[in-house]
């Protein structure tokens, strides 16, 4: 596995979430739900709809367009949702947010 620095700490606002560009042209949704940060694809598997600008309650993320929802822990589809969210493995060191693929 690959460790990847995404971003600082403070760039992903509490209880929000923000989408962040990877070097290798990689896109990756990062979610802070009260301290904890998650990390997933930043498109919607269904029609690639940009995730950041749907609904996130701190464990629940709902795509605006067709309101499929994911567990943002472990990526599982709840609802409507038909297809699993590809998840990364965060680490947080020294204020800096970093993804294992």
């Amino acid at each position: 596995m690959t460790r990847k620095l995404v971003c600082q700490v403070d760039q992903v606002p509490k209880d929000g979430m923000k989408v962040f560009d990877l070097d290798d042209s990689k896109r990756v949704l990062i979610l802070n739900s009260n301290e904890s940060f998650y990390a997933c694809q930043s498109f919607c598997p269904h029609q690639e709809v940009c995730l950041e600008e749907g609904l996130f309650d701190g464990e629940v993320l709902t795509c605006h367009q067709h309101l499929w929802q994911w567990k943002v822990e472990t990526g599982e589809p709840i609802g409507l949702a038909e297809e699993s969210l590809e998840t990364y493995s965060v680490e947080v060191d020294e204020g800096q947010i970093y993804i294992h693929n």
